[in-house]
């Protein structure tokens, strides 16, 4: 009689029970990708989404520069200036190799100061060379040294007028060596004026060179230098 009791009452409750809903099943893990294989041009369009396409006419600014010296300009400085006796200045050839003179060109040339009376007597031979060279033959480092050596002896010697044969080159060529003495005597710091020589003295193949006077300076004890 018991058990029948307490089985009619399990089945009692177990219907008044409310249903429990049942737990839905997880779902299936997706299955793994396999991995893209992209070519260049799609990895760089991904790279460059979204970029902005600037216009470039292929040139940019260049840094700024200094400017170079004008060759001309330091020769001009260079005349101005002069050279000082015994500072061992290197002649240049610059002037002569971008301007030649024409063989048969009539030099002249002359410091600011010098008067135009002086200029008339070197020209007319009224001042006579005391000393000369002849650079027929020479290379133009043999002519420098010796275009060098003339005007350093006579200027210690108390010279004023030499003569500088330097010759009109061949008719097939430019007259080098003519040109290199128009520039170096320029250059000169103790040449004072130059012209071309009279007929008699070698025309336009030849110079007469005013000095400047060699100033002598006497030391305490008595030694000059």
């Amino acid at each position: 009689m018991k058990s029948k009791l307490l089985t009619d009452l399990k089945q009692t409750l177990k219907a008044e029970a409310p249903a429990i809903p049942a737990r839905p099943k997880p779902a299936p893990a997706p299955k793994p990708r396999e991995e893209e294989v992209l070519s260049d041009e799609e990895l760089f369009a991904r790279a460059s989404a979204g970029a902005r396409r600037v216009s470039y006419d292929g040139t940019a600014p260049l840094p700024a520069q200094r400017k170079k010296p004008d060759p001309q300009a330091l020769l001009r400085r260079a005349v101005a200036e002069g050279s000082p006796e015994g500072s061992g200045h290197l002649l240049s050839d610059a002037a002569a190799l971008l301007n030649p003179v024409a063989p048969e060109a009539t030099l002249e040339f002359a410091r600011s100061g010098i008067q135009q009376k002086v200029m008339k007597r070197l020209k007319q031979g009224l001042m006579p060379w005391q000393a000369a060279v002849d650079l027929h033959g020479c290379t133009l480092d043999q002519a420098r040294d010796a275009v060098e050596q003339l005007i350093s002896q006579a200027r210690r010697d108390g010279l004023q007028v030499i003569k500088i044969v330097h010759g009109k080159g061949s008719t097939s060529e430019k007259p080098m060596l003519k040109s290199c003495v128009d520039s170096w005597l320029r250059q000169l710091g103790g040449v004072l004026a130059f012209v071309s020589a009279l007929p008699r003295d070698g025309g336009t193949g030849a110079v007469y060179v005013l000095l400047k006077k060699h100033t002598v300076s006497v030391t305490e004890g008595g030694n000059t230098r």
